[in-house]
């Protein structure tokens, strides 16, 4: 992917990432970036793959009281209102304003992330979260492909065998085809998004930076469109919100707050397509949350599904890279 030096200082720093492209991805401004290992990075993507993973539980639980896009809305406003002053104290540190070249990318983001976010909340009220878990690491497979479509990225050689290891295990965890709901397909749209989402979000922090406010803005604009579209269509109630605080403040604080500003701190220093193999542990995460507190069963197969994602994880992870393992600076 493409450095972007942000300053005319450091322009030798520049040329010196410049000829070590063959590390992992370059970065923005050698002074605001500091050095993390792509192991590092893999390990933040995990923690977001658990709470995202487990997330479904508290999206599934809020579908018993709330209309999807009011929970969208509320959830995606609570980690705007979570992430403002941290967005405001990253500006300030910022050594230059953001790159104006990117602000139609920060719009596609915004726009894809509207959609997969309200897609599959609405697709949460007749799909399990054990089979939302397993059909959204779909895009185990579909980022790759949108990379290479988008901006001709391509993926290590390993990433694919990771891929097909992965889609195996979602395959045994969801138990094939059995039992597909509508709400099923919608998800595998969804997985598209978040295929698209993942690219672009690694394109961007990788070349003008600002995670916390990419994570903010992101966050800000779904939830006022889900509630934009919320008002006029499903009226609300106070009990209904009292009864699903939690949830709602799982999916705001945590899935959509800490959880996306980790991504976008992360995939300044790993591949889009890395880190959608990581991205896939939120199949067994769902799953171990569905059974523990939603009663829903996780079988021999969906157990070996497991297995085999954390697999590909570590195969990923741990494979040899001879273009470096951590980011040039």
């Amino acid at each position: 992917m493409a450095a972007n030096a942000a300053l005319a200082a450091d322009a030798a720093s520049a040329a010196n990432a410049a000829s070590a492209a063959n590390s992992i991805v370059p970065t923005a401004s050698p002074r605001y970036v500091l050095p993390m290992r792509r192991s590092t990075a893999n390990l933040m993507l995990l923690a977001c793959a658990a709470i995202w993973g487990t997330a479904f539980v508290a999206q599934s639980v809020a579908m018993k009281t709330l209309d999807p896009f009011w929970f969208s809305g509320l959830r995606f406003l609570i980690a705007a209102v979570a992430l403002a002053p941290f967005a405001a104290a990253e500006r300030r540190r910022a050594p230059q304003p953001f790159p104006r070249r990117h602000v139609g990318t920060v719009v596609a983001i915004c726009l894809v992330m509207f959609a997969a976010s309200a897609l599959q909340q609405v697709a949460m009220v007749s799909a399990t979260a054990t089979n939302a878990g397993f059909l959204t690491s779909l895009y185990v497979l579909f980022t790759p492909i949108v990379g290479w479509l988008l901006y001709r990225d391509r993926p290590r050689p390993i990433v694919w065998v990771g891929a097909a290891i992965g889609l195996s295990g979602t395959w045994l965890l969801g138990g094939g085809l059995s039992g597909f709901t509508r709400g099923d397909g919608m998800i595998v749209l969804t997985a598209v998004g978040w295929a698209a989402l993942i690219v672009l979000i690694g394109r961007v922090v990788q070349a003008a930076g600002r995670p916390v406010g990419l994570a903010f803005v992101q966050s800000l604009f779904t939830g006022l469109a889900c509630v934009a579209i919320a008002i006029p269509t499903a009226p609300i109630a106070l009990d209904a919100v009292r009864d699903a605080v939690w949830p709602l403040l799982y999916g705001g604080l945590l899935s959509g707050g800490l959880a996306y500003t980790l991504q976008a701190l992360a995939q300044r220093h790993t591949r889009a397509s890395d880190a959608a193999i990581v991205f896939a542990a939120e199949a067994p995460f769902a799953a171990i949350g569905g059974a523990l507190l939603l009663g829903e069963r996780l079988t021999a197969a969906g157990a070996i599904g497991c297995i085999l994602i954390f697999g590909a994880i570590l195969l990923v992870q741990l494979w040899p890279d001879r273009r470096g393992s951590v980011i040039e600076t």
